[in-house]
């Protein structure tokens, strides 16, 4: 079974699966769309499991569906299994009635990244800056990973880490030279 199939044999299976959950409900800070998470994920644990020990798929999931919950279900009833979190129905505090103090926060003025990077990219190569632009988050994508930036410019996840690498001593460098002025950026 292909993942897509473990994910409708979910779905299609999703009455039972719920009344599968009703006795973890009672000692549980969960709702029922997590254990339905929980399923899918052991739907697509159970796919690899099938492979490996040549086993059914509806039994490699229920062992790992119940596994699984009971893992993170508080049991209190039975300490040698279930998570020994505070159950959720011992919880009653009034969260309305407590009184924190909460200190002032200091207003702290954010750097503007763009304006940071306009003032230092010509200290470096053109690969630098455009690597650097990329992982910034300036691009209309934002933030990207070294992953993507080496797919979008064809090149190995490891080379954008050395050529930022690279960019962040040449810039560590120049602020410890008294080149660039980490004060006025």
């Amino acid at each position: 079974m292909d993942y897509l199939s473990a994910v409708e044999w979910v779905r299609n299976n999703e009455a039972i699966i719920k009344g599968n959950i009703v006795k973890y409900r009672n000692f549980s800070p969960y709702e029922e769309c997590d254990y339905m998470q929980e399923a899918f994920a052991a739907a697509l644990i159970a796919t690899l499991r099938v492979k490996a020990k040549e086993i059914s798929f509806e039994a490699a999931f229920w062992i790992i569906f119940r596994r699984q919950i009971s893992l993170i279900t508080p049991n209190p009833k039975d300490r040698s299994n279930g998570s020994n979190s505070v159950p959720s129905y011992l919880c009653s505090v009034d969260l309305d009635s407590l009184s924190i103090k909460q200190q002032p926060r200091k207003k702290r003025k954010t750097p503007n990244i763009e304006s940071i990077y306009n003032a230092v990219s010509h200290f470096l190569t053109e690969k630098e800056r455009q690597i650097l632009y990329l992982a910034l988050g300036l691009a209309d994508e934002g933030k990207l990973s070294n992953y993507e930036i080496a797919e979008r410019l064809g090149c190995s996840d490891a080379n954008v880490r050395d050529i930022l690498g690279r960019a962040n001593r040449r810039l560590k460098a120049l602020v410890t030279k008294g080149t660039i002025d980490p004060s006025r950026l």
